[in-house]
């Protein structure tokens, strides 16, 4: 069967990576999609059947992302990636003082040191090799809001996506030269399984001086979450991106744009926000 086109999605057993597979499968592509356990592969293949191509792999493993890699470059023969979406990721959350700086090494080999393990296996067939014949593909990386606009008791994560978004776009820079190109995709509250752990912060806390300050703060990240968008909308705005000829370098996505993304991170001072934030949160 002939498809429009080949995408390789990281994480895509839900959320985002699983919308993003619907929705280009819908537009006629073939999707390489990985996830970590067989239970996910067979859901893949028996929800999509030819259209997609499940690959076995933790972003954390080396060989089994290059072992991938090889698969996906037997099956396509002469062609290309024409997209890869770095999705796959982990939220750690609470307090500093209360995470285990294994915690954040952990963070950081599935955020970031994962996302360049994966982007380097398929950076060939994505155009970085000048024997094969067929046009760049794109890179999109998925970031948060949290990649720039930051909040209390989530500095792991917000951590591992300000990494990611400065190799990001040393990586585009850098691509220019095989005509491959990098853009961030910043979702803000979307309707996903990644902050289904938050409970964990409040019973690591619960005894300490952030107890109330933690309830409030996850009651909050909870109400974000039940107005976040559709992950089936997100999908479809992450296609539209792919289409257009002269994307941005950065795409942030999120309901209420303005009031949740572009006061606070352009009309706010980072001390005016310190305020805001002490203010909501009631912390003395």
């Amino acid at each position: 069967m002939s498809h429009k086109g080949n995408v390789v999605i990281t994480g895509a057993s839900s959320g985002i990576g699983y919308a993003a597979t619907n929705k280009f499968i819908e537009e006629g592509f073939r999707v390489f999609a990985s996830v970590r356990k067989q239970d996910d592969v067979v859901m893949l293949k028996q929800r999509f059947g030819e259209h997609c191509h499940p690959l076995q792999f933790d972003v954390t493993d080396h060989k089994a992302i290059y072992r991938s890699a090889s698969q996906v470059e037997e099956i396509l023969g002469h062609d290309g990636i024409d997209l890869l979406i770095n999705n796959a990721g982990v939220a750690v959350n609470g307090p500093t003082e209360f995470i285990d700086i294994e915690e954040y090494r952990y963070q950081f080999e599935v955020n970031f040191f994962g996302l360049i393990e994966t982007t380097k296996a398929f950076l060939p067939l994505l155009g970085a090799d000048v024997e094969r014949q067929f046009v760049p593909g794109k890179i999109f990386n998925i970031s948060s809001v949290a990649g720039q606009l930051v909040y209390p008791f989530m500095g792991p994560y917000s951590a591992s996506k300000h990494a990611l978004e400065g190799f990001s776009h040393a990586l585009r820079r850098e691509l220019m030269v095989y005509g491959i190109d990098v853009i961030i995709i910043a979702p803000g509250s979307i309707k996903t399984p990644i902050w289904d752990k938050v409970e964990d912060t409040r019973e690591a806390v619960r005894n300490s001086v952030y107890t109330d300050v933690i309830d409030r703060f996850r009651n909050g990240l909870i109400n974000e979450a039940n107005q976040g968008l559709e992950v089936s909308d997100f999908a479809k705005e992450l296609f539209e991106i792919f289409q257009k000829r002269s994307p941005r370098a950065r795409y942030a996505i999120l309901n209420n744009k303005f009031t949740k993304w572009t006061i606070p991170r352009y009309f706010l001072s980072h001390r005016r926000l310190d305020l805001l934030i002490k203010r909501m949160l009631r912390m003395g």
